[in-house]
């Protein structure tokens, strides 16, 4: 095999924009790229696209974790909340059912 052969590559070449602004537009057809440095050149766009692809997915986890840490915070301080409602109304209960009971047995059957 020839030096040149060996360092033959298809890769897409994108033509328009990276947004992808026409989503009806066909894919771009698969060049072949002879020269090293133009593989380089679209080796290291790729990378740059995948490395911004994962800025983009670490941002979007971190806002999920930010969001999930303030709803288990929120969830923890309800859950709390009813604990102490729950406590105050056995408080309020006891005496009640107690005076309840102490009624009862106080009256004389007929």
């Amino acid at each position: 095999m020839s030096e040149q052969e060996q360092t033959m590559a298809a890769v897409d070449v994108p033509l328009g924009p990276a947004g992808g602004a026409t989503p009806a537009a066909p894919r771009p057809q698969p060049q072949a790229i002879s020269d090293p440095r133009q593989i380089a050149t679209v080796v290291m766009a790729r990378m740059n696209l995948i490395n911004t692809k994962k800025d983009e997915l670490t941002i979007a986890i971190k806002g999920l974790t930010d969001l999930t840490q303030q709803l288990v915070q929120a969830y923890a301080g309800q859950m709390q909340l009813i604990e102490q409602l729950a406590t105050r109304l056995k408080a309020v209960e006891e005496p009640a059912s107690a005076q309840a009971v102490n009624g009862l047995a106080g009256v004389p059957s007929a």
